[in-house]
């Protein structure tokens, strides 16, 4: 009877130990779910991060994929960050996902360098640009060769400066490496760092004052909503061709969460949408608020992004 006895409890155990370890965290070190809903698509791992830097374009489409991630059923995190942190984390593991990748040109330092360990899985939007940008009402400046030239005096007008944005930016290596060479800019111009909300702030009080400037802009971007604008010509080309916008993830990441995989495998939202959201946001709404407000504006849209997969509501 103590024999039986020892071996029921032992097989007791050895069941417990079983039970146990099915319901541990998977290889991603995130807690699992089968599936979305019941027959539906897995998850995977339930935690995700998605990393993305300070520029708004980037931020108001993080928020709309966070919103609909957790929708699916996962437990999402915004990490937000410089962007080469924001890679930095991707490489490491801190990052599970971006989806404001802007390549082959803005971010090439980083894919250089952490490219190989990484996918693109989607583009999300196409044919997004970098330029030096005035107000429209600087009818004598239409390239930067005019700046070179000081064209209309342009540069005595402006005191020689360029306004930036922050030094970790791409558009701001692009412009220091090669349009301030390329151009001859750098013998006399100088190019300021700042923001982007800095950036934008400048402009804005310039415009209000008509008065000259000269900023380093990009498309989306929510002040070609605001004013009338004017991208200043590249005829030798040293900002490269229009970028296209990724989301990028680590290789494992269809592996660790395919349900997440898919949906961003979908994700696609035009320039116009994106300066929309970027409009409320800078209107004093919340990234969270406008980005909820334009999935519920654009239900079509947002079955597009979810065919096939199960919400968890």
């Amino acid at each position: 009877m103590k024999k039986q006895s020892y071996i029921t409890a032992m097989i007791a155990i050895l069941l417990l130990m079983f039970l146990g370890a099915c319901g541990s965290d998977d290889n991603s070190g995130n807690s699992t779910s089968d599936a979305a809903d019941e027959g539906g698509m897995e998850l995977g791992g339930k935690k995700l991060t998605l990393g993305v830097d300070s520029y708004v374009s980037n931020t108001s489409n993080t928020y709309v994929a966070k919103l609909l991630l957790e929708e699916i059923g996962y437990d999402v995190d915004i990490n937000q960050t410089d962007v080469g942190v924001e890679y930095t984390g991707l490489n490491e593991g801190s990052n599970d996902a971006i989806v404001g990748g802007w390549l082959p040109t803005t971010h090439e330092s980083y894919w250089e360098e952490y490219g190989d360990n990484l996918e693109k899985i989607n583009t999300v939007t196409e044919n997004v640009e970098l330029s030096l940008t005035v107000p429209a009402y600087m009818e004598d400046i239409n390239s930067i060769k005019d700046l070179a030239d000081n064209t209309d005096d342009i540069g005595e007008k402006l005191d020689w400066e360029i306004t930036g944005i922050s030094p970790g930016a791409g558009e701001m290596k692009i412009m220091n490496e090669d349009v301030m060479p390329g151009y001859g800019l750098d013998d006399d111009w100088n190019l300021t760092e700042s923001s982007g909300g800095a950036m934008s702030a400048a402009l804005g009080d310039a415009i209000n004052n008509e008065d000259p400037i000269v900023v380093t802009l990009w498309e989306p971007h929510w002040t070609y909503n605001e004013y009338d604008l004017k991208k200043l010509d590249d005829p030798k080309e040293k900002f490269g061709k229009p970028d296209d916008v990724f989301a990028i993830a680590g290789k494992d990441f269809e592996e660790n969460h395919p349900a997440a995989y898919k949906f961003l495998s979908q994700f696609e939202i035009s320039q116009k949408d994106t300066q929309d959201i970027m409009q409320a946001i800078k209107n004093d709404v919340s990234e969270e608020e406008a980005a909820k407000d334009f999935i519920a504006e654009h239900p079509d849209l947002k079955d597009k992004w979810l065919e096939g997969i199960e919400t968890a509501g």
